[in-house]
């Protein structure tokens, strides 16, 4: 019984945060099968992406190095990869929202799962953390990747589509970064600055959310009146 109860508390931020930016898509609504393949392809990405990532840092000394490097480079590419091969050209894919719900996914899936063998490798103590942080932190740079890939997606100018599609990979790539260095450093000045940094991405991810609704075409005509 502690086990299941365990696993569904490792489980349940994960879900309760998909539903949370799922929802925010409120004019057109993803496919949930979509939705559903991408975060089950995080879940699979997790333990393939946790060896390399692990295989990477035996020739890092630096923390800094590793949590830039190895970590944060290694999972937010596999996010972004998977997100681009499954979601980028689907037909479903219609507003810019739709990015930061599929990247999202993604970011989720993998979470969870992590999150899953984080609690049971080390118990209660880790849980409480995760979910109030670590899994948030990974819903929120899925976020600032599907933002610019929704634009990425929906702009004319093939020069500023590949400059959006940089600016899907590098922003979570500094957030993820960023986050475990804070965690890694060692000192308690540094690590306690994760809790306005943690402000900042919620901040600034749902004024992404907000802006990307705001730009949907399937926008009533008489809340598009309201806005001007």
């Amino acid at each position: 019984m502690e086990f299941l109860l365990l696993v569904g508390c490792a489980v349940a931020p994960g879900i309760a945060l998909m539903s949370f930016f799922y929802l925010r898509d409120r004019y057109d609504s993803e496919p949930l099968s979509l939705v559903g393949l991408l975060f089950f392809l995080g879940m699979l990405s997790t333990i393939p992406v946790m060896y390399l990532s692990d295989w990477l840092q035996q020739g890092m000394s630096s923390p800094y190095s590793r949590t830039f490097l190895a970590v944060a480079l290694v999972e937010e590419l596999a996010k972004y990869i998977m997100t681009i091969a499954i979601a980028m050209r689907h037909r479903e894919f219609d507003e810019e929202i739709d990015g930061i719900v599929y990247a999202v996914a993604a970011s989720l899936g993998f979470a969870t799962l992590e999150n899953i063998i984080k609690a049971l490798v080390f118990g209660w103590e880790t849980v409480a953390l995760r979910a109030f942080f670590t899994v948030p932190g990974h819903a929120l740079f899925g976020v600032a990747m599907g933002f610019y890939l929704g634009k990425a997606k929906f702009t004319a100018s093939k020069k500023k589509r590949w400059l959006l599609f940089g600016c899907a990979f590098l922003f979570p790539w500094a957030f993820h970064g960023i986050y475990d260095a804070l965690l890694v450093s060692g000192q308690q000045k540094i690590i306690l600055t994760i809790l306005p940094f943690m402000a900042f991405l919620w901040g600034l991810g749902l004024w992404k959310v907000r802006h990307a609704q705001a730009r949907s075409p399937y926008k009533p005509l008489e809340e598009r009146a309201q806005d001007v």
